[in-house]
């Protein structure tokens, strides 16, 4: 099969978020079983990482207007253009891309006719190639952008919503919905009002065969939470909640891994230093930045205890899942999916999110007790590679793609274009 990919994000870019780690590995576990894939994605400055059987497109976020008036051509440019982008540059260079993206499509297209085409709802990415009804075209529930814009305080509420409004209308276009849980699924079809659930294929991974075992006792004991540092996930919270038990345990160190993207105006080593003002306890606070996927997986294997501290709602959490397959005891919040991937507490402890009292009192628990760390880990490990490792879940991909291009003939009623 050749399987198209669009997707803004896709490594090796830099402060990417759970869409293109996702696609990232979508694409090289489709390539290992065989198919063809093609990625596009928005620009980079970093080396490619090479994958079997995948061929990248790095497209601009530039698109030229299909009008040949001069006068219309400039005032869309020196005008709308320029307002808009003032108004939110992040938006406006999605809504660019998409548009780019898909022109960009149609050629390739043309070349060599593409099966299945997938996107994520995520910024629209796959609007302009759904209503085209060219192909058959998957669009996977991340999660939408109105329930992040308002807990990270984005700025431009007006193109957030019509960001959000893009983003539902995409779902509507689509051959096939799918969502990575149960729980996400439920969520948007009630928020959206769908016909009907999307079909649930879980995220996945390359989950280790054997579990790695947890470090030295006798060493540092690095808590490690991974993802972008922005209000939705909560790394202030767990800043505070470390602050509570550091001097109950001296060897703990607290390791943050992601691009600060918490305010454009306000850096979060900032509130670091505000949310603790014994200097003791925050030289054992490091900020790593965002590092590569596979140098995420090494620090896990070297932390003690995981955390998913976010406050607001997820679609899956890879996170959780990249903890799981590392064997760590994980502190997870109670919302969205985080509950269902650690099996309702059966993998790891859950905390309320916000709560600095239950998110300190879960880290010392695990901290306190190596059995129940050990113990926990064992089960997140064994559960990754039951239910989320990659050959499990790769076929179940397949299937509904084929699927979906069943479902796409019928509409087109035999008439299919290429």
């Amino acid at each position: 099969m050749r399987i198209g990919l669009v997707s803004y994000e896709f490594p090796p870019q830099r402060g990417l978020g759970g869409v293109g780690t996702y696609m990232f590995r979508l694409a090289g576990a489709l390539g290992r079983a065989g198919h063809e894939v093609v990625v596009l994605s928005g620009p980079s400055d970093e080396c490619e990482i090479p994958l079997s059987n995948v061929t990248v497109h790095r497209i601009n976020p530039r698109h030229e207007p299909l009008v040949h008036i001069r006068g219309l051509r400039f005032l869309y440019w020196n005008v709308v253009a320029r307002f808009v982008n003032r108004v939110h540059p992040l938006v406006w260079q999605w809504l660019h891309w998409d548009m780019a993206s898909t022109a960009a499509l149609l050629r390739i297209h043309q070349q060599t006719p593409l099966d299945v085409i997938e996107a994520p709802e995520h910024a629209a990415n796959g609007l302009c190639c759904a209503r085209l009804r060219r192909w058959p075209t998957i669009i996977r529930v991340h999660g939408p952008w109105d329930l992040f814009f308002g807990i990270n305080r984005a700025g431009g509420s007006g193109m957030n919503r019509l960001l959000a409004f893009l983003e539902r209308k995409s779902t509507e276009a689509a051959t096939l919905v799918t969502a990575p849980s149960r729980t996400m699924a439920s969520f948007i079809a009630s928020r959206w009002n769908m016909p009907g659930l999307p079909t649930v294929v879980p995220n996945f991974m390359d989950v280790p065969a054997e579990p790695a075992p947890l470090p030295d006792a006798a060493g540092p004991q690095r808590i490690v939470c991974a993802g972008r540092l922005e209000r939705f996930k909560g790394q202030d919270i767990l800043v505070s909640a470390f602050a509570r038990i550091a001097q109950v345990h001296p060897p703990a160190e607290l390791h943050l891994i992601g691009p600060d993207q918490w305010s454009t105006t306000f850096k979060f080593s900032k509130l670091v230093a505000r949310l603790v003002p014994d200097e003791r306890i925050r030289r054992r606070i490091f900020l790593d930045g965002p590092q590569p996927l596979a140098q995420v997986q090494k620090d896990l294997t070297r932390a003690t205890i995981a955390v998913v501290c976010s406050c607001g709602f997820e679609s899956f959490s890879l996170s959780t899942l990249e903890a799981m397959a590392a064997a760590r005891p994980i502190v997870g919040s109670r919302v969205g999916a985080i509950p269902e991937l650690l099996d309702d507490g059966r993998c790891g402890l859950l905390a309320a999110p916000g709560s600095v009292r239950q998110l300190a009192e879960a880290i010392d628990r695990l901290l306190s007790d190596r059995a129940m760390a050990q113990s926990m880990g064992l089960a997140a490990h064994a559960r990754a590679l039951r239910c989320y490792d990659s050959q499990t879940v790769i076929p179940a991909f397949v299937e509904t793609y084929e699927h979906a291009r069943k479902l796409w003939r019928q509409a087109s009623g035999g008439n299919v274009q290429s």
